[in-house]
């Protein structure tokens, strides 16, 4: 039977007890009536005290701005039982900028139960969705824990949008197995689509579909850290990075930071070449430390480092890694060959961080901290400086720790940063909350 990786083996439950971040620009923010493009839209999206909504992300339409989608796990609090009401997900779509939202039915497809979504847009418009197929089909009895029916592990799947986010598509199983951080990168140049899960072996690894997800590349093995790896797409070339591992001292997982590397596949994740990643006088980057690395107490567990590929120019990527209480991005030109950084973003006591480029080529950097508050900052010259960080919620919320809610997100349009992040706002469960900020707000 195929095996599980380490990341599925560990499991996900943290409890966040971090300081909240210092030094930032505080601005007021507004509700969803706040005037558009001369305030902070701050929406709760789920809005369900009953669920566990975490880890939302949000996609923009980049034929009609106005478009969006946001996806989040929806998990019942509780027991890890495999009852069909136990692990859900959310989607909802926007036409007026995130200012309203409409919930969707999430494509289960015949299986009851959906795990760590993740969402993408390619450039004509079409929203994809890849998550973990969690339960078993009509008639297969649904194991004491979700994730295989009849002794064989479920599948990462995946389904489309044609209509802006109201109706999908019945799911596709990949090739790939489910993981503990799967992953879905659109090449913006080509629609190439790159799936992240495990193959048979419980290796974390990319799968490739050419045809819009009709059919898929045999699994590729990724460069292997613990929890998975970022990956990121460019005109065919796809990039990853390493810079954890893991020890075990009595059984117990200790993560340390290890030398930074980038890495480059022109052949779809068969093969890659390494690059180590140095300051802009060709130091290499020492190993990254913080409260981002991923601890399973403190409630770090998304993969580091974070690559992001910039859509408007070829060669050009960029890494972020957690140091004490900052962040650090790099830059490069050449698809790693050479390095300009770090770019010091302050981030005291940052948590679930994200990094992306978007459309235009800005760069934005988003985290929260355990109040809960969720900052931002943004690049305009391509990750070599940062804005000050901007606090983009307007009420410090308190944590509510859940299973899946492993990271916060961003994106960055020509008008707009659109960040993403989840909080106690609504009592005991996590929900899915979302800001537009205008890209005015962030100052040097």
């Amino acid at each position: 039977m195929p095996t599980l990786g380490l990341g599925t083996i560990l499991g996900i439950a943290v409890v966040l007890v971090l300081p909240a971040s210092a030094g930032a620009q505080t601005v007021a923010t507004a509700g969803a009536s706040g005037s558009p493009g001369k305030a902070i839209t701050e929406v709760n999206v789920t809005n369900d005290p009953a669920r566990d909504n975490g880890q939302p992300e949000v996609a923009v339409n980049p034929k009609n701005r106005d478009n969006l989608v946001v996806i989040s796990t929806d998990h019942r609090p509780g027991a890890r039982t495999a009852t069909a009401d136990k692990y859900h997900c959310f989607v909802g779509y926007s036409h007026d900028g995130g200012v309203r939202w409409t919930e969707a039915a999430w494509p289960y497809g015949d299986r009851a139960m959906c795990g760590d979504p993740n969402l993408a847009v390619d450039s004509r418009g079409v929203f994809y969705v890849a998550f973990n197929r969690l339960g078993c089909a009509p008639g297969q009895p649904e194991p004491p824990t979700p994730g295989g029916c009849n002794g064989v592990p479920n599948h990462l799947a995946i389904s489309k949008s044609y209509d802006g986010g109201r109706t999908w598509s019945a799911p596709i199983d990949t090739p790939l197995l489910i993981a503990v951080t799967p992953r879905l990168r659109i090449d913006a140049a080509n629609g190439d689509v790159y799936a992240v899960g495990q193959d048979a072996a419980g290796k974390i690894a990319v799968s490739v579909s050419k045809n819009g997800g009709a059919t898929w590349s045999a699994p590729g093995v990724l460069p292997a850290q613990p929890f998975g790896t970022q990956i990121a797409v460019q005109r065919g070339t796809l990039a990853a990075a390493t810079g954890v591992a893991v020890t075990f001292d009595n059984g117990t997982p200790v993560f340390t930071g290890t030398d930074v590397i980038f890495y480059t596949s022109r052949d779809g994740g068969a093969t890659f070449t390494a690059f180590p990643v140095t300051t802009t006088n060709g130091t290499p980057v020492t190993p990254p430390t913080g409260p981002s690395l991923p601890n399973l107490t403190a409630g770090s567990t998304d993969p580091v480092p974070w690559v992001s590929a910039d859509p408007t120019r070829n060669g050009r990527f960029a890494l972020m890694i957690p140091r004490g209480d900052t962040l650090e991005v790099y830059s490069t030109e050449n698809s790693g060959a050479k390095w300009t950084g770090p770019a010091v973003i302050p981030a005291a006591g940052a948590v679930k961080p994200w990094m992306d480029f978007g459309p235009t080529g800005t760069l934005g950097v988003v985290w929260r901290t355990s109040a809960v508050d969720a900052y931002s900052a943004v690049s305009s010259n391509h990750g070599k400086t940062f804005s000050k960080p901007l606090r983009v919620n307007k009420v410090t919320q308190p944590a509510t720790p859940a299973e899946g809610d492993e990271f916060s997100r961003i994106v960055v349009t020509d008008k707009y940063a659109y960040v993403s992040w989840s909080d106690g706002r609504n009592g005991p469960t996590p929900d899915g909350v979302v800001a537009r900020v205008p890209l005015s707000f962030y100052k040097k």
